[in-house]
């Protein structure tokens, strides 16, 4: 049975790559120098890629190691974000549902930003795609994408979300993709909550709606696969943010149109101790988000 890499030796690829050190990154993990080796060329081996390469005293990350770098760091600080540390006096923890892809490539880079501006206010993600009850017993809150009317409870809409087509900057280079009008030589990843046709007709291309490869359902998957130089994909502007940023993503077109619905905060109408920390919470999130998505 296949076994993807254990969290020690991920953690040894991050610890590696933000120190640009192995002998830095043995102490920070508490084990030897040549542990940290041992674990990188198993990712070497695994990926038939070499990861660093020595510059003077530094070990510098190699493309392919840039490449997988923010996934797994997106990785680990999702599972951490599951195990919050024990709350302390005064502390109040807050579970919080929210979709897997919103979580791994928008908020969860951001929660240090949160802790630091509130920390007697602990974040537990519960991060799954189906819908969990928010109330007594189950979650405090939920970041919810949809029409904000759910039953029982109050919602607070955050931002209407922005599709658009983006590859990797190898795959445009492969497919010496100058535009959309390239499209029809590309492989278009389908999602299933999201066709290529309204897109396809206000940009003014005739193309028929992809079909013949299995649709994605989560976003966060395709987002992923779009990195990985899969294809082309029709991404979500808010968790595409940082990929692109990064020059993990290239945005194809200027061209955008509306993903249906929109983030909502969403938290039980039946009052609680926690409230306040909810509340706050909201808030930094609308904050954030307006911050960054001012249109």
């Amino acid at each position: 049975m296949y076994r993807p890499p254990s969290i020690q030796t991920l953690r040894a690829l991050e610890a590696a790559a933000r120190l640009r050190s192995f002998s830095r990154a043995a102490e920070e993990l508490g084990v030897t120098h040549g542990a940290v080796s041992h674990r990188i060329r198993e990712i070497e081996e695994r990926l038939g890629a070499v990861m660093f390469e020595r510059r003077g005293n530094t070990m510098e990350p190699t493309a392919a190691a840039r490449q997988v770098l923010p996934v797994i760091r997106q990785s680990l600080e999702l599972i951490a974000s599951v195990f919050p540390a024990p709350a302390h006096d005064g502390q109040q923890v807050l579970r919080i549902g929210v979709l897997p892809s919103f979580a791994a490539n928008w908020l969860v880079p951001r929660l240090a930003a949160f802790h630091a501006a509130h920390p007697k206010i602990a974040i537990a993600l519960d991060p799954r795609l189906e819908v969990s009850p928010i109330g007594p017993g189950g979650l405090d809150a939920a970041i919810r994408y949809g029409s904000g009317q759910w039953p029982d409870l109050t919602t607070q809409r955050m931002i209407v979300d922005m599709v658009f087509p983006a590859c990797s900057p190898h795959y445009r280079r492969h497919m010496e993709i100058h535009g959309p009008q390239d499209f029809a030589r590309c492989h278009l990843m389908r999602n299933v909550w999201q066709p290529w046709t309204p897109w396809l007709q206000k940009a003014g291309i005739a193309m028929a709606e992809p079909t013949g490869s299995v649709p994605f359902e989560d976003a966060g998957l395709m987002l992923d696969a779009a990195v990985a130089g899969q294809g082309v994909a029709l991404v979500r502007k808010v968790i595409a943010r940082d990929a692109i940023a990064e020059g993990r993503l290239v945005r194809l077109s200027d061209i955008e149109i509306p993903f249906e619905g929109a983030y909502h905060f969403a938290w039980s109408r039946i009052a609680s101790d926690k409230d306040a920390a909810i509340r706050s919470f909201g808030v930094w999130l609308a904050q954030q988000l307006h911050q960054e998505f001012p249109d």
